[in-house]
């Protein structure tokens, strides 16, 4: 007698390739590296600084984040991710730095801060679904907010930038599951855009390692990295004329529930 075909319905070991809805809540521990030049609104060229370096604001982002994963069918996935980086620091500058329309000088104290949030919504459609391995591609969409903000104590002199928009990315998700209990994932998302206005990219990358402890709880170590590049022209002055550019690297622990 012939034998039965395994269809996806019969996947029923517990791993991320069975999970239709899972919450992942996640420590991050990251790395941060932000440069940038913001023109002033008549063309004078701005200063490129460091964030980290130049203006004093920490190296580290160290916070808690929530990813939310929602299986719509056998094979479509929708992936939900936000991050919201606020920092401040203050500095006393090595250099003068034209910030937009501002000039701060040589010894002068300058407090600044730079608040990123994004929020990732993600669609893939998974072409390859066995019991042990899941292969899907699809697009994102990103939206980004991010607003820079540098001043002079006791002083009338401040600068104050923001950009805001959506972004799309395609995208790259792929489970392994390598034993009963272990599971290694990794997905990517890359897009370049050129239009008149100015230029950007953005890149995301991360990889895991989990252990299903229970058929609805999870464990794991991971990692993951995002580059994102702005050059922006603007009139209005409150908005950004410029660039930035802002890398994030960061080790990250997570628990995550599934049913």
């Amino acid at each position: 007698m012939a034998r039965s075909r395994r269809t996806p319905t019969e996947i029923a070991t517990p791993s991320p390739i069975t999970d239709h809805l899972a919450l992942d809540a996640i420590f991050f521990y990251g790395h941060v590296a932000t440069t940038g030049t913001f023109n002033s609104s008549t063309g004078t060229p701005g200063t490129p600084f460091s964030a980290e370096q130049d203006l004093g604001l920490t190296n580290q982002a160290i916070q808690g984040q929530i990813e939310l994963m929602v299986r719509m069918d056998q094979r479509s996935r929708v992936r939900l991710d936000f991050i919201d980086l606020r920092r401040q620091g203050s500095a006393v500058l090595d250099e003068n730095i034209q910030f937009g329309n501002q000039t701060y000088t040589t010894g002068e104290l300058v407090q600044s801060e730079i608040d990123w949030r994004q929020t990732d919504f993600t669609y893939t459609y998974s072409f390859l679904r066995t019991d042990r391995v899941e292969l899907g591609a699809g697009l994102g969409v990103h939206l980004i907010q991010t607003e820079a903000t540098a001043q002079t104590p006791s002083s009338p002199q401040r600068s104050d930038y923001s950009a805001a928009g959506p972004f799309a990315t395609f995208a790259l998700d792929g489970v392994w599951r390598i034993a009963r209990y272990w599971s290694l994932s990794a997905r990517g998302q890359y897009f370049h855009l050129t239009a008149d206005s100015g230029s950007g990219s953005l890149g995301e990358y991360h990889a895991d390692l989990q252990y299903r402890w229970r058929p609805n709880f999870a464990v794991g170590a991971g990692f993951q990295y995002e580059l994102v590049e702005l050059q922006v022209q603007h009139a209005n002055a409150n908005e950004l004329n410029g660039s930035v550019r802002l890398k994030i690297d960061a080790p990250e622990l997570f628990l995550r529930l599934s049913l």
